[in-house]
């Protein structure tokens, strides 16, 4: 019993850290970077000037450049204009410094940071300067010059439409942004207008950035939890390439092909930028660079097009800004086209992970709690693995059983160990016993905990679900070491409950280790899987209960002995 005790935990061990190096957590995630400010004066979407750093002033009202205007460009650098567009789920905050996307601030009530204050939604765009707003737009290797920064009007036709404007001696650029029907989602579309007797050939860059707050970097499996990775998401044809931000100075990403969409994420949220698709399909070009310490910048380039005189050219994308919820996520369709942007959630073992999140959205649909739905699955779990794992208890039964011939066969070869294996193991095939029965339940559990992890730490349905009064985030740990504490007690009167081994000293000594490792294991990860193996265990309890009563029933009433 001892040994299949051992291998069980080696293997175990094994599947923990060999899942650890092959799938290490992702890169930290990005924190809120203080809006960067100077001297000159800032103008509110209303139009009143308002002198940076004074009550009301935009964030970042006032930034420039910097930069020398390059030749062809309008010489021209306008005060920052902000203006917002409201949808029910997002408010948009828009900047004429660019025409790039100053704010996303959710504005559902699960994630606003305080009860009943719309102004207290998360924000979603947090590199904070005005240089890394996503959506910025350049004409890299073009025949004309990018207009600077400070060069773009900016104009509100209606509600939900905002349409930023800028010209140069050569062209005439428009991005006008449409709010969708659909939550968190933006229509963008860029225009460029040739005003020269001549064509004129470009290519468009459009950035998405991303920003790592130092507080929250990754570390390992033991920060799963707490950690918040911030990465730059480039998906080229069926392949998704994620590099994390904290590692894009040494390991910056390049692919050509056919890429359907850049973004910048978290462990929850996602920006993203997804051009429709082109017609003939040009290769285009995606890059992720670390412009400034914990920042990503990452770029679609797309393959050089021609503007004939006085004609116009249209890059039409859908602005993606909002949870990671996979229905949201796969329904961005630009053109009907499937551009997987549900690829976006990194989960391990997706083959489980998937279908367990699935599960987990079916018994909330009738419970209304996460709590209780993560209870619901580890029953539902449980009843589908109950045949292997009552096939193993009652193995045990029988190697309980045949401890004392196991006994005498040692004392008898003791000084044939190749000998007594052979002996021990025609003891079990005559009595249709495995020496490996006791591993597979824990061979069962073992992906399934590494499956609900990685679904406890990337599903944004569970982000913030309160459980029980003491349990505000079920994809937190346990503020108060609560359930994990539970789990382990349960976890150790479970195991001495277990059929007695051969070995009464070397069990006793692993009903006390295993709790102990499963404990420290479960103070630093999600609640929701402490629950889940707090429940599994007290399930595990009952099942022992009952294998004990149909041992004794078949034993006329009389108890196993060792």
């Amino acid at each position: 019993m001892e040994k299949r005790v051992v291998i069980a935990i080696v293997i175990c061990v094994g599947i923990l850290f060999g899942w650890m190096k092959l799938f290490p957590p992702p890169s930290p995630p990005p924190h809120q970077a203080t809006p960067s400010t100077d001297n000159s004066t800032g103008t509110t979407a209303q139009g009143t000037t308002v002198a940076p750093g004074a009550p009301g002033a935009p964030a970042g009202a006032g930034t420039t450049t910097g930069a020398a205007v390059p030749a062809g460009a309008a010489a021209v650098n306008r005060p920052e204009e902000q203006v917002e567009i409201l949808t029910p789920a997002v408010r948009f905050v828009l900047s004429s410094h660019g025409g790039t996307l100053r704010q996303a601030q959710l504005r559902e009530p699960k994630y606003l940071l305080r009860k009943g204050d719309p102004q207290s939604g998360l924000e979603l765009v947090t590199t904070g300067a005005a240089k890394f707003a996503p959506l910025h737009t350049e004409f890299p290797s073009s025949g004309f010059a990018s207009p600077v920064d400070g060069a773009w009007t900016v104009s509100q036709p209606a509600p939900d439409t905002v349409v930023f404007q800028a010209e140069t001696d050569a062209v005439k650029i428009e991005k006008r942004y449409r709010a969708e029907p659909q939550s968190y989602r933006l229509l963008l579309d860029v225009t460029v207008e040739n005003k020269t007797d001549k064509p004129l050939d470009h290519h468009l860059g459009v950035h998405v950035y991303g920003h790592q707050n130092p507080e929250q970097k990754g570390g390992g499996f033991f920060s799963g939890s707490s950690a918040n990775p911030a990465s730059l998401i480039c998906e080229v044809a069926d392949k998704t390439h994620r590099r994390p931000v904290e590692k894009l100075e040494k390991d910056p990403l390049k692919e050509l092909g056919h890429v359907l969409w850049m973004g910048a994420d978290d462990k929850f949220f996602l920006v993203a930028a997804v051009p429709f698709p082109e017609s003939p399909m040009r290769d285009r070009t995606c890059t992720a660079t670390s412009p400034a310490p914990d920042v990503g910048d990452g770029m679609i380039t797309f393959a050089e097009r021609t503007v004939a005189p006085h004609a116009t050219v249209a890059y039409p994308f859908i602005v993606f800004a909002g949870p990671k919820v996979i229905h949201d996520l796969e329904q961005v369709r630009p053109g009907s086209e499937d551009v997987r942007l549900g690829d976006a959630v990194d989960v391990t073992l997706a083959i489980l992970s998937r279908p367990i999140l699935s599960l987990l959205k079916f018994f909330y649909s009738f419970s209304h709690n996460w709590g209780v739905a993560i209870i619901l699955l580890t029953l539902f779990i449980r009843l589908l693995t109950f045949y292997p794992t009552q096939k193993s208890l009652l193995s045990a039964k029988k190697m309980q059983k045949l401890a004392p011939k196991m006994a005498a066969i040692r004392k008898k070869y003791e000084n044939d160990k190749q000998r007594q294996s052979v002996e021990t193991m025609n003891l079990y095939k005559a009595h249709g016993v495995s020496p490996f029965g006791g591993c597979l339940p824990s061979l069962i559990q073992m992906p399934i905990w590494i499956a609900l992890y990685s679904t406890l730490n990337y599903a944004v349905e569970l982000f913030r679900s309160p459980f029980m009064l003491h349990i505000h985030d079920l994809t937190a740990k346990d503020p108060y070491y609560i359930t994990p504490l539970l789990m382990g007690g349960v976890m150790f009167l479970q195991m001495r409950m277990s059929p007695a081994s051969p070995d009464g000293q070397q069990q006793a000594m692993m009903a006390v280790m295993m709790p102990i490792m499963f404990t420290a294991f479960s103070l630093v990860l999600p609640s929701g899987l402490a629950l889940y193996m707090l429940t599994s265990y007290l399930i595990g309890i009952l099942q022992q209960l009952y294998i004990n009563h149909i041992d004794r029933k078949s034993s006329g009433g009389k108890p196993a002995t060792a």
